[in-house]
């Protein structure tokens, strides 16, 4: 949940005792095994380069080829068959703006690096646990807490960017203090503290928690001192459970509540489960379906612009619903679901829409928060946002999609009071749309 969003129907209360460490921790101090980093080294030691993970154009414009030649269309154009490899991850970066693959992994690692171990005061948002170096936490700057959200979006980004240690101790904090008997979590802890600072949980925490974990698994193994695969499980169980509408099959914004939250619709996840967790399969597979069909019902079909909240059929839930900051994380839902398994076709004609939308705005001027209609109601410009509305770019021809991909490029990674929700928004979207990100078959 965002970090500009204070006011939560959380329905589930419980009580966590504050325990010294964050809880006994079955795990112990993070593996030092071969894929791990040391702090202060994002991504070090792991020889990769950003969109090597497949096939696909990434080479057009490369030092000494000449002028840059944009390709002319997306890469996987045939619908992706259900656990299988992906056709490729492309680096956009260097398909469409010609960047080299040297300078394209030159920033995604400098981003993660800053926001990971910066150097300045108003640099990092990974702290160690002044309790218990085995654990770590993602610090909300603006709000002063650590959230569900983040420490899963830290676990998200680190498996990607190959930082196990960091991973690991991320891990650790959430298992030992976050999360409850039932698998799910506190939504919200207090700074480098073991003790929740509000109650009641937030299932996009344990969507990104459950992932992180099960691709840990796929590029780690689980042989280790976490064994992450059945972590991965237990948090999926518990989301079926808990987590998710039977029909239509879509997460809740809470465990009681009977709306969801479009931002956390993710049904390139669930894809990804149905062949992973064979006891809920059944459920992801529904889930993956109805989430592809949910978002046409969602977004405005002239601007783009999705509620922040709506109803399990689509529609706005209650009056004066707006675009805000938790629906920021709508386009990267909705393209990175789009460039893996290109399933559906209406994909391109949202991102046309919503693009068009935003360069109407100015894509160095527009806002953070607007009907949906588009009428703005202020004019907070961030790095998350601008990093999630680059994912278009995955639906557009090179020509329309060079600009959104442009701005993501300039934007600096974000220091100072709002760098947590707008740097890890603009991490995530940067793995995709570097090639970085990769699902390890």
């Amino acid at each position: 949940m965002s970090s500009h969003l204070q006011l939560r129907i959380l329905s589930l209360s419980f009580i966590l005792s504050a325990v010294s460490a964050c809880g006994t921790s079955s795990e112990g101090t993070p593996s030092n095994s071969a894929g791990s980093t040391s702090a202060g080294s994002a991504g070090s030691g792991s020889g990769e380069t950003a969109g090597t993970g497949g096939a696909g154009p990434g080479s057009a414009g490369s030092p000494g080829t000449g002028e840059c030649q944009p390709n002319p269309s997306p890469a996987n154009t045939t619908p992706r068959t259900e656990c299988t490899a992906p056709a490729g991850y492309r680096n956009l970066f260097s398909e469409v703006l010609c960047k080299s693959a040297a300078d394209v992994q030159a920033k995604m690692t400098g981003i993660v690096q800053q926001l990971f171990h910066g150097s300045g005061e108003d640099q990092p948002i990974y702290y160690q646990l002044s309790a218990n170096a085995s654990q770590a936490y993602i610090e909300d700057i603006a709000s002063g807490d650590v959230r569900s959200e983040g420490q899963s979006y830290g676990m998200f980004i680190a498996v990607q960017m190959n930082m196990r240690t960091e991973f690991d101790k991320l891990w650790n904090y959430a298992k030992g203090g976050m999360q409850q008997p039932s698998g799910v979590f506190a939504w919200q802890m207090n700074v480098d503290s073991c003790t929740p600072k509000s109650t009641g949980q937030a299932p996009d925490g344990e969507e990104y928690f459950a992932e992180a974990l099960r691709i840990a698994d796929r590029r780690w193994g689980s042989t280790g001192a976490i064994n992450y695969r059945a972590e991965a499980l237990k948090i999926m169980a518990a989301m079926a459970k808990l987590d998710f509408n039977a029909n239509p099959a879509i997460v809740k914004f809470s465990q009681n509540s009977n709306f969801s939250d479009p931002s956390y619709v993710l049904p390139a996840f669930y894809a990804e489960w149905a062949c992973f967790d064979t006891a809920n399969a059944s459920l992801w597979r529904n889930a993956t379906s109805y989430g592809r069909s949910y978002f046409p019902k969602v977004y405005n079909a002239s601007t783009g612009l999705s509620p922040y909240q709506a109803n399990f059929d689509g529609s706005a839930y209650g009056p004066g619903n707006t675009f805000n900051a938790d629906a920021w994380r709508v386009p990267m839902n909705i393209m990175s679901d789009f460039e893996l398994n290109r399933a559906g076709t209406w994909q391109p004609g949202y991102a046309a829409t919503h693009s068009a939308f935003w360069k109407s705005q100015g894509l160095d001027t527009y806002g953070s928060s607007f009907s949906l209609t588009g009428t703005p109601t202020n004019q907070y410009h961030g790095a998350g946002l601008t990093g999630a509305n680059a994912m278009l770019a995955f639906g557009l021809s090179p020509a329309d999609g060079a600009p959104l991909l442009q701005a993501a490029w300039d934007q600096g990674t974000p220091t100072g009071q709002y760098r947590y929700y707008d740097g890890t928004l603009f991490m995530l979207s940067m793995l995709y749309l570097t090639g970085t990100f990769n699902l390890y078959y």
